[in-house]
């Protein structure tokens, strides 16, 4: 009887397995790939100016639901690398989010659009960011 009841655990946790990698899987084809849109100032009286986005996001090998994201702007027709952060990724929220000296991007996945915000250290609202999935 062991046997029998340790057979069943191993199917089980396999199961598991399985639709656990299943999951990062699609949340990986869900996010990686290039986003273009903008993002638009909220607070006018700062340094910050809207800006025409492309959004890179790859995945980290080893790393379930984490993800690379290089941010550039568009000046004079030609993209301009503003930084690479890590980026993480909760399935039950939709929630694409990274942390970094500035603050805290927040985008909400949905389809082919992200929808988000960049809030500073001290929880001011900046920027809101709006992206679509670049055609491949």
């Amino acid at each position: 009887m062991p046997g029998l009841v340790m057979g069943r655990f191993l199917v089980t946790v396999s199961l598991l397995n399985s639709a656990l990698l299943a999951q990062n899987s699609a949340n990986k084809s869900l996010i990686t790939g290039t986003w273009r849109g903008s993002s638009e100032c909220i607070q006018v009286d700062s340094p910050c100016r809207n800006e025409v986005n492309v959004y890179r996001f790859s995945e980290i090998a080893g790393k379930p639901d984490t993800f690379t994201g290089t941010a550039s702007k568009i000046v004079d027709e030609k993209e301009v690398v503003m930084g690479t952060l890590e980026w993480t990724y909760d399935p039950e929220h939709h929630a694409l989010e990274s942390t970094g000296a500035r603050g805290t991007f927040r985008l909400i996945v949905s389809g082919n659009k992200m929808e988000g915000r960049l809030t500073l250290t001290d929880n001011t609202l900046y920027r809101r960011i709006h992206l679509e999935r670049a055609a491949k």
